[in-house]
């Protein structure tokens, strides 16, 4: 019963760690000096704007949204994360609210998939302009990263339309890794030890030696550690509780999941 136990309890942190929203403050709710935590904005030469709204009729969720005023003229306003990792093959479900009540604005969500070096030709996260609303309407869009995909660029983009420059809100934006369960045989050689961990550390080997991105989840899902590693480095878990953890590896575009007990 125990063993049947531990291996549920891995699964289900496995969904966890793969259902984690890669879009940072995706609510909109942190904001400093005028801007979005994590988001960087690029507004043109003629105008325009992403601003904190919190008017009640203009937040979806939480305490605040985000307003995008279009430039007064030719050009979009940007705002857009950090370009992250993401695994070729992988399903990737995009989510997100808005409301365009206005006839002066249009816009759309952007992704492009990219390599390392480079962008690819896929046009999957890359839609035409959306219609107006009444009140909030929810979008959802799932693609499956193309072959030699390692990085995800995306951004929200809103233009000018009929000659005025109209506003529209953003908010609870999502994007979550649907490729579940644990991915035993993705990096050969893959090895994570001392497991259990008794004493402050722990290392990972492979037989690429290459270096590693490693996640370790706690049992809600939450990441506890996020880090680079040389192969072979330690990884200090000193603050962390006794339990049960998700290690999730990511080597040269390939990813692994191990469980890992802490005592």
């Amino acid at each position: 019963m125990k063993k049947l136990y531990t291996l549920l309890a891995t699964v289900a942190l496995s969904y966890a760690v793969n259902a984690q929203n890669l879009i940072p403050n995706g609510g909109f709710e942190n904001w400093t000096a005028g801007a979005p935590d994590s988001w960087t904005v690029t507004v043109p030469a003629n105008g325009g704007s992403v601003t904190l709204e919190t008017a009640a009729g203009n937040v979806h969720g939480g305490t605040s949204s985000a307003k995008f005023t279009a430039p007064a003229g030719t050009g979009n306003v940007r705002a857009g994360v950090a370009d992250f990792a993401v695994v070729a093959g992988h399903q990737y479900t995009l989510t997100y609210w808005y409301k365009d009540e206005t006839d002066n604005a249009r816009g759309r969500h952007w992704g492009a998939w990219r390599t390392s070096s480079a962008g690819i030709t896929d046009t999957s996260l890359q839609p035409d302009y959306y219609g107006n609303t009444t009140g909030w309407q929810q979008v959802s869009v799932t693609a499956t990263a193309p072959a030699g995909a390692t990085i995800l660029r995306f951004d929200f983009r809103v233009y000018q339309d009929t000659g005025n420059s109209g506003a529209i809100y953003y908010d609870d934006v999502t994007l979550v890794d649907n490729t579940l369960g644990l991915q035993e045989n993705a990096i050969s050689g893959l090895k994570v030890y001392p497991n259990p961990v008794s004493g402050n550390n722990f290392y990972i080997s492979s037989d690429a030696s290459a270096v590693k991105s490693v996640a370790v989840y706690d049992v809600l899902g939450k990441q506890v550690i996020n880090t680079r590693v040389e192969n072979e480095a330690a990884i200090n878990v000193s603050n962390l509780n006794a339990g049960v953890y998700i290690v999730k590896i990511t080597e040269e575009g390939k990813t692994a999941t191990r469980k890992l007990v802490i005592k």
